[in-house]
């Protein structure tokens, strides 16, 4: 017998072997074995992601939607007119505007301190300017009229347009430079 010879015979046999073997059922049994674990592994993953995503949500978000929890206290989001009573009460716009002393950042720090000190949820808000200058100022997120954003120093309602000039949109005295707003950053 010569080596093409002796090959084709292994081949055979071979083949033989995998025909007797398919033909048993071993192959069937590995591809049905492989396919249901792989198919049981994913199921049971999803299973156990929508259990843990329904748990967490129980016991974490769904309660704290409306508040949070913060150095003891409790913080909620408040409905428009509380927000408004909140900002009529607070003393903080009656402070005077002094450079690099008391400036905006402080102003709304301190609305931010004393909104949460009452338990209501407020939000920094990071406005970025052109020229590496920018503004801060303070957000609600109130139950009935959704995110409301407010000038601290003044108590006024404003907007914000991403591509426009704050005190144009909000109708303040122009800027001494670019107040375009070039983006701004929302922190709870």
């Amino acid at each position: 017998m010569d080596y093409s010879q002796k090959i084709a015979a292994a081949l055979g046999i071979l083949l033989a072997i995998i025909m007797l073997c398919g033909g048993s059922g071993f192959l069937g049994y590995i591809h049905g074995y492989q396919t249901g674990h792989e198919a049981g592994y994913s199921q049971e993953k999803d299973e156990s992601y929508q259990a843990g995503y329904k748990a967490g949500y129980e016991a974490g978000y769904k309660p704290n939607l409306e508040q949070n929890t913060h150095n003891g206290y409790t913080l909620r989001n408040p409905t428009y007119q509380e927000m408004k009573a909140f900002l009529a009460q607070d003393v903080t716009n009656t402070k005077t505007y002094v450079k690099d002393e008391y400036v905006c950042v402080d102003f709304a720090a301190a609305v931010n301190n004393n909104a949460e000190a009452k338990g209501i949820r407020c939000a920094i808000v990071d406005i970025f300017y052109p020229e590496g200058y920018g503004h801060t100022i303070v957000a609600f997120e109130t139950t009935d009229k959704g995110l409301i954003f407010i000038e601290p120093q003044f108590d006024h309602e404003v907007s914000l347009v991403v591509g426009k000039s704050y005190s144009q949109i909000n109708n303040f005295t122009p800027a001494p430079r670019d107040d375009t707003i070039k983006r701004f950053l929302i922190i709870w």
